[in-house]
């Protein structure tokens, strides 16, 4: 599967990941692409990938999300079938979001990723069993279809839990793999209220 980020400068991995979305920042007049993002993550491990492309998602508006939330979920399958290094198909690395909503995104999500690192810490070190790891892949992958369909509230609680899942694998903190299942629990919560919601709606017609 090709790499959409092909000839995109990548940024140095041994920088924080905060740093790495406020150099994305820039006053050009031109789209952000997904294949940017992916890129400039250079060869980060998944967790940092999905923490990275996650953050800006939680502070776009339903639908919208979708230019990330569908390269979430290939990084996210790609994180379950064992893969060791993400990669991003050309076709999605074209998606992308107008300079000006970018880069208030891109803004906010650096200002959030300072904060969750300075939170982290290697604990807990037996939920990165690989058994476990290959469910929080699976649950990656379902939190990125909410990311993907316009569903306001539950979108948020998506996108909190990719952060959260990967913010966890990255730093090696089961604290915050458990912190990315409350999320999925909430999101599974907001998402059967809105249909009940619906269901009901439907019935008093």
């Amino acid at each position: 599967m090709d790499s959409a980020s092909a000839g995109v400068k990548s940024v140095n991995v041994g920088r924080p990941l905060s740093a790495t979305l406020a150099d994305l920042i820039s006053p050009v007049d031109e789209r952000m692409t997904a294949a940017v993002l992916f890129n400039a993550l250079g060869s980060r491990s998944f967790g940092s990938v999905l923490m990275v492309m996650a953050l800006p998602a939680i502070l776009l508006p339903p639908g919208v999300s979708a230019v990330l939330g569908a390269p979430l979920l290939i990084v996210s399958a790609q994180l379950f079938s064992g893969r060791s290094v993400p990669t991003l198909p050309r076709a999605l690395g074209r998606l992308s979001l107008s300079r000006d909503r970018s880069n208030k995104a891109l803004a906010q999500a650096a200002d959030l990723a300072r904060k969750v690192e300075r939170l982290l810490k290697p604990r807990l070190q037996g939920l990165l069993a690989p058994w476990h790891v290959r469910l929080v892949a699976a649950a990656c992958a379902l939190l990125s279809i909410v990311l993907i369909l316009p569903t306001p509230i539950a979108h948020t609680a998506a996108g909190l839990g990719i952060v959260a899942f990967g913010a966890g694998l990255a730093q090696h903190d089961g604290a915050g793999l458990l912190a990315g299942w409350v999320s999925t629990v909430a999101c599974c919560a907001i998402l059967a209220a809105m249909v009940a919601a619906l269901i009901f709606g439907l019935r008093l017609f």
